[in-house]
């Protein structure tokens, strides 16, 4: 006869945490089923006939020890509800700004995901490097782990160099997988054409899921919160493959992880889409598995060389670095909708001189190689149709786009002079920028003299 045990499930941290424990526990011997839940704490284990309880739970730790989980007798859904540490949000605040004010001085803030931006890129290099030392790599490292130890088990009298070649195909297909996959994440983007409106919703969602991790790996908010996730089954099914004895396994999974559960790369993944241009949606998802790579190398080294209170210094200093990343992409977000919490956008200098002539006002800029408006405060007349002429350098990254909702205008610009036309109706200060967000000026309308 089949019985159910329910236990409080303790040291969890994602969705990755669950699949781990479930493929583990299912192994053990008179488990029918296993369901983990890190969202309530809850692991609920269905054996195939009635067990002693003590024992089973015995059993269970023995198991999950390894990982640092632990189930204990009981569970109670008010129980595992930490409360709010004041005094810990204090701290991560204190944090957060710090690595707020050295980002902006280090001019690291800023998701630009072209060649000539080593900024932007490093941003992305930077999330991929805090994304595999956090328990959100525990399902990827398991299955490295697992097929690199099958193979050794398999070819003991193989040479190190043939060992350590799990590793090295596990990780380029990884990087391989990511860039093809995000060069069709781009190109599903681009054949939409994302609005002004729905490309700042997608922002503002990539921001909130930064700031979650970034929360969460500051230990500010309680475990119990949930956090976006793909199908639990698909994990499960990618994880089955490392059983194949085929030697392009390794390559696989590593392109396959692109799937596996992990907030950083939902984060990227929404960000390649809203990019709308293959190329730099696959290199965007390329740098971010690049970042991962040298702890999967290691399988573990890098999380297993800073332990206890250490650990937990480098992982808030990782979350703040998230949080502020996120909070970076809130403003960018927030300009798509006309709004500005920067505390500065426009440069020190003076608006620049208009042309008025014949009935029709004229602006010039130009839009940089280094993704920069110059100048980024433009001056016009309310009610006098203006011609806005743009020149673009060859190569412009996401500023290659320019958006400016109040007054309709949308549109790709081109390497060279590049016109838009359009007659504001209204007076005031408004923003313009590229379609992320990330490149912003002012547009000051006055009234008629």
């Amino acid at each position: 006869m089949a019985q159910k045990y329910d236990f409080e499930l303790r040291g969890t941290t994602c969705q990755s945490c669950e699949v781990v424990i479930e493929r583990d526990l299912s192994t053990l011997g008179g488990v029918q089923h296993v369901s983990a839940s890190h969202n309530t704490g809850r692991l609920t284990i269905e054996t195939f006939e009635v067990a002693n309880e003590e024992k089973l739970l015995r059993r269970i730790n023995e198991r999950l020890g390894p990982h640092g989980y632990q189930a204990s007798e009981e569970y109670s859904r008010q129980k595992i509800q930490a409360p709010w540490n004041l005094s810990r949000i204090g701290g991560a605040l204190v944090l957060i700004l710090a690595v707020y004010v050295i980002f902006k001085w280090m001019g690291l803030s800023t998701f630009s995901p072209q060649a000539e931006s080593a900024g932007g890129l490093f941003a992305i290099f930077a999330i991929g490097l805090v994304a595999s030392v956090s328990s959100c790599t525990a399902v990827v490292i398991g299955l490295l782990a697992a097929v690199s130890s099958a193979k050794a088990k398999e070819q003991a009298h193989v040479s190190s160099k043939d060992r350590l070649r799990p590793h090295f195909l596990f990780n380029i297909g990884r990087i391989v997988g990511f860039a093809v996959f995000g060069a069709l994440i781009g190109l599903i983007g681009s054949a939409f054409q994302l609005s002004t409106t729905l490309n700042g919703l997608f922002v503002i969602v990539i921001a909130l899921v930064m700031m979650s991790l970034g929360l969460h790996l500051l230990d500010v908010v309680p475990s119990h919160f949930a956090r976006l996730a793909p199908p639990k089954w698909l994990s499960h099914r990618i994880h089955a493959l490392q059983d194949s004895k085929h030697p392009a396994v390794p390559f696989v999974l590593g392109a396959l992880t692109f799937f596996l559960p992990c907030g950083f790369t939902q984060s990227m993944q929404l960000y390649a889409l809203s990019l709308g241009n293959p190329l730099q949606a696959a290199l965007v998802m390329a740098v971010f598995a690049l970042g991962t790579a040298p702890a999967l190398l290691s399988v573990g080294i890098l999380t297993s060389v800073a332990k206890g209170k250490t650990l937990q210094r480098v992982m808030r200093v990782a979350g703040a670095v998230v949080v502020v990343l996120g909070l970076t992409n809130m403003q960018n977000g927030a300009a798509l909708f006309g709004m500005n919490f920067s505390p500065k956008h426009t440069s020190a200098a003076s608006p620049s001189a208009t042309l008025l002539q014949g009935g029709q006002q004229y602006i010039q800029m130009e839009v940089t190689s280094r993704s920069t408006y110059e100048p980024d405060t433009l001056e016009v007349i309310e009610g006098v149709p203006v011609e806005w002429q743009v020149y673009g350098s060859k190569s412009m990254g996401c500023a290659s786009t320019l958006v400016q909702r109040d007054f309709g205008v949308q549109t790709r610009l081109q390497p060279g002079i590049n016109t838009i036309r359009f007659t504001p109706n209204k007076v005031g200060n408004f923003l313009f920028s590229c379609s992320m967000g990330m490149v912003r000026g002012t547009l000051i309308v006055k009234p008629r003299g």
